[in-house]
């Protein structure tokens, strides 16, 4: 065998054995329930802060209905993302929600069909949690490694840094700046974004103009704790349990990022 072709073999075999990362796009739910049978739950709900029954499918059974690879993909560290009619969009760790009751709920136990939810307040607005309710079955409210997403429509999974790497802070960063970027990841991205990745039912927070280029570091870290305490109403929830020196870390990663901007697919702003 000539040298070339001993090459040439062992390129195949490596690139034969290369796995792509997770990489799933949107999937709707509606889709994937169709032939599934539902099941009842009651667990201790976040959102109306009472014991709530609903009628729901296993996530777990949904997300192998939608990829079959699903399971390979959570061993590798994979994200799902769950987004919702109006762009919010968390997601968590893959393994976790196909390895716990999570139930996607698509109506109240206790409520006529005809009228499935009780609507609850959300800022200035009265809301629903239709289509669907990703509620969860002993898990603590506040477990931040759980979502609750309602008004959840679609479906998918990517790879941690696929999700997250152009909002990642310079590797050369402090530890609080790293702790703070895993604390915004966790606690902010479903609604913010930074450098256009994350949510968008909150402001993108880094460009054109990065937050702490126009309002100051300590009157961000107020209004992380307290936000109806400078806007009555306000959409964004308090996280005064967050504790202090998570908020503060939040705050450095924002500061950091003002020297890291990009506009999308890492062009410059």
């Amino acid at each position: 065998m000539t040298r070339a072709a001993a090459v040439l073999i062992v390129l195949v075999s490596i690139l034969g054995s290369a796995r792509a990362e997770p990489a799933a796009p949107p999937v709707a739910i509606a889709d994937l329930v169709r032939q599934m049978t539902p099941v009842t739950v009651t667990t201790e709900d976040p959102v109306y802060k009472r014991s709530k029954s609903y009628v729901g499918y296993p996530l777990a059974a949904v997300l192998r209905a939608a990829w079959p690879d699903v399971d390979r993909w959570a061993e590798e560290g994979a994200e799902l993302v769950l987004t919702a009619v109006d762009g919010y969009a968390p997601s968590m760790d893959l393994a976790r929600a196909l390895n716990h009751n999570g139930i996607v709920a698509f109506r109240e136990a206790d409520r006529p069909e005809n009228d499935p939810w009780e609507p609850f307040a959300k800022g200035r607005s009265m809301l629903t949690p239709d289509p669907y309710y990703l509620v969860w079955t002993g898990i603590a409210a506040d477990d931040p490694h759980f979502r609750w997403p309602y008004k959840l429509a679609t479906v998918s999974v990517t790879s941690f840094d696929a999700r997250y790497g152009g909002a990642a802070p310079p590797a050369r960063a402090n530890p609080q700046v790293q702790r703070g970027f895993r604390v915004f990841v966790q606690n902010c991205m479903p609604c913010h974004s930074v450098n256009l990745i994350g949510g968008n039912t909150g402001p993108e927070l880094n460009v054109p103009k990065n937050i702490t280029e126009y309002w100051s570091t300590r009157h961000i870290a107020a209004f992380i704790a307290a936000p109806e305490s400078y806007r009555l109403r306000s959409k964004m929830p308090s996280f005064a349990t967050l504790p202090e020196a998570d908020r503060t870390a939040a705050v450095a990663y924002l500061s950091a990022m003002k020297t890291r901007k990009s506009c999308g697919e890492g062009k410059p702003c």
